[in-house]
């Protein structure tokens, strides 16, 4: 546990926003306009993202109106609909996941939230404002980090409590930037999400960004994250249309480079310090949040998740 992550050139895309927290912060957004995704929603996150993407420039007005429109909607729906089957739904309750995982942690002691790949989602900024004796400490690339603190500069959003961080952890271990915020506290029950995040960490490089998460929190502290299993040849899955989609975050900048093999997973938490957190009804997230409201619709699978507590 401990040892940084490998380096990595900063290239001129890494200097740039990311990409894909642009694309997740407009899904929210678009979402929050039909009424079954709204009420899935966390309260507030919705309205939160919008004003925070606006703010960042991640979000243009024009696209808010044409999330709007019927025919958009009927496009987006069918299409996502045949290529990625339940995509939509597992966003809404990824947010809605994260955000109920988070608040049982706190009410069971957690005194940090730590982001890491915050991008332009409001989890930290309304943990911020609901939990004010909460340090929320969130970390992204300096680009986007850049961005993101000053539209919540902008946004008169900015409390004593959240700390925008930016760092590359291509060269600086997580450790470091964390042991260089002054309201960091090592000796702290915290709690880490990192959604969508280790799917573009080198394989060597996942255990010791889950390491330094063990080694800079208090035992009893958590972690939440979202994870893709490998196929057969060991490359990350992402449905039917894998290939395509890879390609296309390659093409931005944004490459994917890990996937679960069989086991894996538990092998890597175990050695960074971590055990599994169950029931497994708790990761069943059409169980867990539809069929309590009588909706029959299907989730993606492709994205999974764990929640995992520091020995």
């Amino acid at each position: 546990m401990g040892a940084s992550m490998k380096p990595k050139p900063t290239t001129g895309r890494r200097r740039r926003a990311s990409h894909t927290a642009a694309k997740v912060a407009r899904g929210v957004v678009f979402l929050a306009r039909d009424p079954v995704h709204a009420a899935l929603l966390p309260e507030g996150a919705a309205d939160t993202v919008e004003r925070l993407s606006l703010a960042a420039g991640a979000l243009k007005p024009w696209m808010c109106r044409l999330f709007e429109t019927r025919w958009y909607r009927w496009l987006v729906d069918r299409a996502l609909g045949r290529l990625w089957p339940g995509e939509l739904m597992r966003l809404t309750l990824r947010k809605r996941f994260v955000d109920d995982e988070v608040r049982a942690a706190i009410s069971d002691g957690a005194r940090q939230v730590l982001i890491v790949g915050a991008g332009f989602d409001a989890l930290g900024l309304r943990m911020a404002e609901v939990f004010p004796e909460v340090t929320v400490v969130e970390v992204d690339t300096p680009a986007t980090a850049a961005r993101r603190r000053s539209a919540i500069e902008r946004m008169g959003a900015l409390r004593a409590n959240l700390h925008v961080v930016g760092a590359d952890l291509g060269a600086t271990s997580l450790g470091e930037v964390l042991r260089a915020v002054p309201a960091w506290q090592t000796d702290a029950r915290t709690v880490a999400v990192a959604e969508g995040v280790v799917m573009y960490l080198d394989r060597s490089a996942v255990g010791a960004f889950l390491g330094e998460i063990r080694d800079n929190a208090a035992s009893g502290s958590r972690l939440v994250f979202s994870y893709l299993r490998a196929d057969q040849q060991g490359r990350p899955y992402m449905g039917r249309w894998s290939a395509l989609s890879r390609l296309a975050l390659r093409l931005v900048g944004e490459p994917l480079r890990w996937g679960a093999r069989e086991g894996e997973l538990d092998r890597i938490l175990a050695a960074a310090g971590f055990r599994l957190l169950g029931p497994p009804e708790r990761f069943d997230l059409r169980q867990r949040y539809l069929a309590p409201a009588g909706i029959d619709q299907p989730v993606g699978q492709v994205e999974r998740f764990v929640v995992a507590e520091a020995g």
